[in-house]
C-alpha cells in the first residue's frame, strides 16, 4: 500500500509539471498572438499617417490597402518601407488581375499603383545598383526590339515613353524603326544601362496608342554584361614614370597636360587590367602612394593623338608577392572626348556580346524543351 501511494505521488507530480509546461506555452502563445495582433494595429496605424502625410487619393488608398492586406497581412508596414516587398505585392497583385480585368482597366491600375510607387518613393534606385523587372525602366531610356516571328531579324530602336505598373510603352524613334505588330506577339528587347550593364528579355505585345508600342511587363532580366565586364582583363608590359605632383590641384577639372609634375624615376609595369576610369599595374617596385604613375598608351583608333599619356592615382596597393606589388588606381586630368576614346578602346577588348546572347538563348532553348518532355511523360 505504501508503494502505491508513492506511485500515485510520483505520477501526481508528474502530470502536474507536464500541466504547467503546456500551460505555460499556451500562455507564450497567446502572449505572443496578441504582441503580433497589436503590432499589426501598430503598423497600420503608421500605414494611415504615411496615406495622410503623403496625401494619397482615395483610390490611391483604397488599392494600397488592397495589396497590402491580400499579399502582407502580417507585416504590412513593410510594403510601404522595403521596396522588394512593394515590388513583390504588386507584381502578385497586377498578375492576379490579368485573369480577369481588361486592358483599359488595367492600364488604369497601373497608373494608380505607379502614382502610389511614386509617393513612397520606391522609383528610385541607387546609382549603379542592376533592375529586375521592366518596371524599373525609365522614361527615355534606349532600347532595341525586334519581333520573334519572322525570318529576318532586324533591330529597331526606341525610347522608353512611359512605365506603370501594368504596361510599359515604347516609341519609335523613326520612322524606319516601326514595325507591325499584332496583340500577343512576342517581342525581344536589348537595353544597356550605363551605370549597370546589358539586358536582354522577350515580352508580349499588348496595343498601340497612335505610334506607341505597350507591352506587357517582364519580372526577371537576364543580364548579359555588367559593368565588370567594362575592366578587361589584358596583359601588356609598359614603361611607367614614377611622378610626384606639386602644389594642389583639382585633377577632375584640368588636363594630364597641364598637370606640373617631376618625375622621380622610370621602370617596367605589367598591366593586369583596364577599364576606362582606371587600370591595375603590377610593378616590382614598392612605391609611395603619394605618389603617380604615368604611361602611354596606344588607342589604335583613328583619333588624335593615337597614343595618349595618362596619369594613374594611386587607390590601392596590395603586396602580391616579395618585392611585387599590385596597384590599382584611377585616372586623373582626362578630358570627356579622351574618357569616350577609353570606353571605345576597352569596349573593343572584350569579347563579342552576340556570343553570350546565343549562348543564353540556346540554353533557355534547351530548358523549354526539357520542361515539355517531363509535363508530356506525366
Amino acid at each position: 500500500m505504501q508503494f502505491l501511494a508513492q506511485s500515485w505521488l510520483i505520477w501526481f507530480a508528474l502530470f502536474t509539471i507536464i500541466g504547467l509546461l503546456v500551460l505555460a506555452v499556451v500562455l507564450e502563445l497567446l502572449r505572443r498572438k496578441r504582441y503580433m495582433r497589436l503590432a499589426i494595429v501598430q503598423q497600420w496605424e503608421t500605414i494611415r499617417t504615411i496615406i495622410i502625410e503623403k496625401e494619397f487619393s482615395e483610390e490611391e488608398a483604397r488599392i494600397l490597402t488592397e495589396v497590402i492586406e491580400k499579399y502582407e497581412p502580417k507585416n504590412p508596414i513593410n510594403v510601404v518601407t522595403i521596396r522588394q516587398h512593394f515590388n513583390r505585392c504588386v507584381q502578385k497583385y497586377i498578375q492576379d488581375l490579368r485573369k480577369g480585368a481588361t486592358f483599359e482597366e488595367l492600364d488604369h491600375i497601373g497608373e494608380v499603383l505607379k502614382e502610389v510607387r511614386i509617393r513612397l518613393g520606391m522609383d528610385y534606385i541607387p546609382y549603379g545598383q542592376r533592375i529586375y523587372s521592366t518596371v524599373e525602366l525609365y522614361t527615355g531610356q534606349t532600347l532595341w526590339f525586334c519581333p520573334k516571328s519572322g525570318s529576318s531579324e532586324v533591330w529597331r530602336k526606341g525610347k522608353v515613353a512611359e512605365v506603370n505598373e501594368a504596361y510599359f510603352r515604347v516609341a519609335p524613334l523613326t520612322a524606319q524603326d516601326r514595325v507591325n505588330l499584332r496583340g500577343g506577339d512576342e517581342v525581344a528587347f536589348r537595353t544597356w544601362r550605363d551605370d549597370d550593364g546589358r539586358y536582354q528579355f522577350v515580352t508580349t505585345y499588348r496595343a498601340k496608342d497612335e505610334n506607341v508600342y505597350i507591352f506587357d511587363h517582364v519580372y526577371s532580366l537576364e543580364r548579359f554584361q555588367t559593368r565588370a565586364y567594362l575592366r578587361v582583363k589584358v596583359d601588356t608590359i609598359l614603361d611607367v614614370n614614377i611622378i610626384k605632383i606639386s602644389g594642389k590641384y583639382d585633377l577632375s577639372q584640368i588636363s594630364a597636360e597641364d598637370i606640373p609634375y617631376k618625375v622621380e624615376f622610370r621602370t617596367k609595369a605589367r598591366v593586369v587590367n583596364i577599364s576606362a576610369g582606371g587600370c591595375a599595374l603590377l610593378i616590382d617596385r614598392d612605391i609611395d602612394e603619394d605618389m603617380f604613375i604615368q604611361f602611354e598608351l596606344d588607342l589604335e583608333d583613328e583619333g588624335e593623338p593615337r597614343v595618349v599619356k595618362l596619369i594613374m592615382k594611386i587607390l590601392e596597393k596590395l603586396n602580391v608577392s616579395l618585392g611585387r606589388y599590385m596597384y590599382r588606381g584611377a585616372f586623373v586630368g582626362v578630358s570627356n572626348e579622351l574618357r569616350e576614346r577609353l570606353v571605345k578602346y576597352v569596349y573593343k577588348l572584350q569579347p563579342p556580346i552576340s556570343t553570350a546572347l546565343k549562348e543564353q538563348e540556346r540554353l533557355s532553348k534547351e530548358r523549354k524543351k526539357s520542361q515539355t518532355e517531363r509535363g508530356s511523360s506525366q
